[in-house]
């Protein structure tokens, strides 16, 4: 299989991608507390594995995944165990240097691909804060679990949404580290929100390749310039704005 992990390639490939005008995608999301049931990389664990289908399906040009940035911003958990949040401006510090490390190896397309409602602000100034700074990259960043809001909604028996640590998040682990499940403990408890009890399998398969199936259309566009600004402010966070001179 085809090499899309930024950490497993040498320095030779890498400047080959590119070379090969490469779209680059960052997973972000965060370590926090998910209920008694479910992990605290639940929410980096989404953007990651969404981001790396999505790199091994696409073959018109490389697509390659960023080391994931684990730690998000999530002061709003602290007070449950296992969370790890950074300051604000740290988190912002962290976006912005692996950013512009990544442009200056000579990518000139970058993707934030957020698995945290926490981040969803800190993500959507990234373009313009990145956009204004000197030979600042080209940047996109997008939330998975908005992008496909209304297949969400399909899904859900109960919740309708992403929640948290509910219906939808439960199915997505069920489906993608089931081992780190612990159904037993699968109710509802203070930092959850929704019911978790209606977690599935089959409900996670059908969100995460739907989510993967719009990342890739996504990626696409972005590649050959399609987005749009009416599509990029209905899906939420959208693409760099033009700069003016």
């Amino acid at each position: 299989m085809k090499k899309v992990l930024w950490q497993e390639m040498r320095r030779t490939e890498i400047e080959e991608a590119a070379k090969a005008d490469a779209v680059v995608i960052i997973p972000v999301g965060s370590i926090e507390q998910h209920g008694n049931h479910l992990p605290v990389n639940t929410d980096i664990n989404c953007s990651f594995s969404i981001a790396k289908s999505v790199a091994e399906i696409i073959d018109d040009f490389p697509v390659l995944v960023a080391p994931p940035i684990w730690w998000g911003f999530s002061p709003h958990h602290m007070k449950y165990p296992g969370t790890i949040s950074l300051k604000l401006h740290t988190y912002i510090d962290v976006l912005t240097d692996v950013a512009t490390s990544i442009a200056t190896h000579g990518f000139k397309k970058i993707v934030f691909l957020n698995g945290h409602g926490g981040n969803i602000g800190v993500i959507s100034s990234m373009r313009w804060k990145l956009m204004n700074e000197d030979n600042g990259p080209s940047c996109i960043g997008y939330t998975y679990y908005v992008l496909v809001d209304e297949e969400l909604k399909a899904i859900s028996e109960v919740d309708f949404s992403i929640g948290h640590a509910a219906e939808m998040e439960t199915s997505l682990q069920l489906y993608l580290q089931p081992e780190l499940v612990d159904k037993g403990a699968a109710t509802w408890a203070p930092g959850v929100h929704g019911d978790p009890t209606k977690g599935t399998y089959e409900k996670g398969k059908r969100l995460f390749e739907a989510a993967v199936n719009t990342v890739v259309t996504l990626i696409q566009d972005y590649h050959i310039g399609k987005l749009e600004d009416a599509l990029a402010w209905k899906r939420n966070i959208g693409p760099e704005p033009r700069k003016h001179t």
